[in-house]
């Protein structure tokens, strides 16, 4: 029998610290959830203290509730010697909190298995993430918390940019977190990247797909090594579409960049920063992407970096590209609808290069025998979504 707590609807507000520490078991987690079609708040009222604690919590589900003032909306950190891990946080709506939504970042933590899906987070305050996962590197460049094998996904994340936000990233996945899934989240307004990961530490690499990231203040996706990037859509960002380079102690290199969509009008939609000690952690593949901007592509020449399939429109700085590498003759209003998805004819139909195809587009679509480049499969009828703001359909 499950060990579940069923809250009425109302609003709970304490001046106290309010600190979890349940337990559950492998196949048995513990569950805290709303009832159903119950608005229940967590409301505390002040910023004197995170709204909600949970320390060395296992196997713990909270599910369907309102999470609002207080300083962090939700801290998560170990318990003497026990890790939190496997925590699962579904369908929350945090919001008006004084810093972080959700943080995982305590030095010497180790967070494994923590799934965080389908929650809504907006205005926050303070440095401002989403999602503050990891830690900083320290001073000798070694990793002083990892984040790992979790999933952030379906998440709707947005108006991150308050006058009192530092920062304001989506998802932040800092050193040494590795072997994550960050998929199909819908990701705007904010004012630090939508998504930003440094490394593994050369180990698992991070998946980020199928998200859709826009109207940004900086770049859409920041990655600097250790991270597959596939079949995201990203348009309207003040800083690069897609953007990596030297972070902290992460090493630009070990990267593939695939099947993207990105439009950036004006601005530019992949930049590649060379190494500052010119030796890359690894090779980078940028292959059957569309790129749409001022400049499609800004990399250094480098034989680390591998083109092949990419299509659109743009300047390409660094370097001069073959036309299987790159197909620049593409034209916006001629190539993509208003929704980003290819039209009949497009330069992006038939350009992609089948060795670096993935199986799955966008919408989760089966790509089959396909060669299009960029986020989407080209089918006439159209995409199932149009996108726009709010949850994003999980495939």
């Amino acid at each position: 029998m499950r060990d579940e707590v069923v809250l009425e609807a109302g609003t709970y507000s304490n001046g106290r610290k309010l600190e979890l520490s349940h337990v559950g078991a492998k196949g048995n987690p513990i569950v805290i959830s709303a009832a159903e079609n119950a608005r229940v708040v967590f409301q505390r009222p002040d910023a004197r203290q995170n709204t909600l604690n949970l320390a060395g919590t296992q196997h713990l589900i909270v599910k369907g509730l309102e999470i609002t003032g207080g300083s962090t909306g939700i801290r998560i950190y170990k318990l003497g010697d026990r890790m939190a891990k496997f925590v699962t946080l579904d369908s929350l709506h945090i919001h008006h909190v004084g810093g972080p939504a959700i943080t995982c970042n305590h030095q010497g933590n180790l967070y494994e298995g923590m799934i965080f899906r389908r929650n809504r987070i907006h205005h926050t305050g303070g440095h401002g993430e989403a999602f503050y996962l990891g830690a900083n590197s320290g001073p000798n460049g070694k990793t002083q918390a990892q984040f790992f094998r979790g999933i952030i996904e379906g998440n709707h994340l947005h108006d991150l940019t308050g006058p009192k936000v530092s920062q304001g990233d989506g998802i932040e996945l800092k050193d040494g977190s590795w072997g994550n899934l960050v998929r199909h989240n819908v990701i705007h307004d904010v004012k630090y990247p939508g998504i930003i990961v440094y490394d593994a530490d050369g180990k698992e690499p991070n998946v980020i797909e199928g998200n859709l990231i826009f109207n940004g203040s900086d770049n859409g996706i920041q990655a600097t090594a250790d991270a597959i990037i596939r079949n995201n859509l990203i348009f309207n960002c003040k800083g690069s579409g897609i953007y990596s380079r030297d972070h902290q102690s992460a090493v630009v290199g070990n990267l593939k960049i695939v099947h993207n969509t990105v439009l950036n009008e004006g601005k530019t939609a992949l930049r590649i920063v060379a190494p500052a000690k010119g030796k890359y952690s690894g090779p980078v593949l940028v292959a059957n992407n569309a790129f749409y901007a001022g400049v499609a592509m800004q990399t250094p020449g480098s034989n680390f970096i591998t083109f092949s399939g990419n299509a659109g429109q743009g300047n390409v700085l660094g370097g001069k590209l073959e036309r299987k590498e790159w197909n620049g003759h593409g034209v916006r209003n001629q190539d993509l609808t208003g929704g980003l998805y290819p039209k009949p004819g497009s330069i992006l139909i038939g350009a992609a290069v089948p060795r670096h195809s993935v199986e799955l587009d966008f919408e989760g679509r089966l790509r089959g025998n396909s060669k299009d480049s960029g986020a989407y499969w080209f089918d006439a009828k159209g995409p199932n979504w149009p996108i726009r703001n709010g949850f994003k359909p999980m495939p």
